[in-house]
């Protein structure tokens, strides 16, 4: 069914029936189009986003989702490389082409040589080719529906982890003042637990209607206190 959307799930302990709607011009639910149907389990996708954390706490500059890279994977911020996931979804196969021409010129350049493309045109002419199919299929995904925030409804969760719903989360923004995404973390918890946001942060800061900004952890995943105080070695490298 082209240009229809999900608009609820129906179940008790489990999805066991859907509401789809046609589009309207407006991405609204067109009136009169409702349908239920019945089924097992539902899917909805919106495309893939990449992993930056590591590259987003270092200052690296990104290029819509993903890291910025010039030809040698090399960020804007000196002595960083990037390669795979954390540029742009694209598979293996392009991730393993865009680390053979990150280590080439990291090997280079940290030797004080420039590098020479020619080592990795293979590698790079897979990188365009790969580049180019994936970009095609993030195209084929497309934007999430346009005003998507509208048919998300109060009771609907939004931080899996912290059960924060998105009522809590608009009314932090239209009760309490919030009009960022971190005050709107501070004040509902949204964000705070096992992902740390990683999930969720793009779903909260729709229904918010607050910017996504990029976050700085300190680590790059949850780390539990007791091993960071746990007594060590004093000659073992941390």
């Amino acid at each position: 069914m082209t240009r229809h959307m999900v608009v609820a799930a129906h179940g008790e302990e489990r999805v066991e029936s859907v509401t789809v709607a046609a589009r309207d011009a407006d991405g609204r639910p067109a009136p009169g189009s409702e349908r239920r149907l019945v089924c097992d389990v539902l899917a909805v996708g919106h495309g893939l986003l990449p992993h930056t954390d590591l590259a987003e706490g270092l200052g690296c500059r990104l290029d819509g989702t993903g890291v910025r890279v010039d030809d040698e994977q090399r960020t804007d911020v000196p002595g960083v490389w990037a390669a795979g996931e954390t540029t742009g979804i694209g598979g293996a196969a392009l991730s393993l082409a865009e680390g053979h021409i990150a280590g080439r010129s990291a090997a280079a350049r940290l030797a004080g040589t420039a590098p020479d493309p020619r080592g990795w045109a293979p590698a790079a002419r897979a990188r365009t080719r790969l580049r180019a199919f994936f970009a095609a299929l993030e195209r084929a995904y497309g934007d999430p529906p346009a005003r998507w925030p509208e048919q998300v409804g109060d009771d609907t969760v939004v931080c899996r982890c912290e059960e924060v719903t998105a009522g809590a989360v608009r009314e932090a923004v239209g009760t309490l003042g919030a009009g960022d995404l971190r005050t709107v973390k501070l004040l509902t918890r949204a964000g705070m637990g096992w992902c740390q946001g990683r999930m969720c942060e793009p779903g909260v800061a729709g229904v918010a209607g607050c910017p996504l900004t990029p976050a700085r952890r300190l680590l790059a995943r949850p780390v539990p206190l007791g091993v960071l105080a746990a007594p060590t070695d004093p000659t073992t490298p941390r």
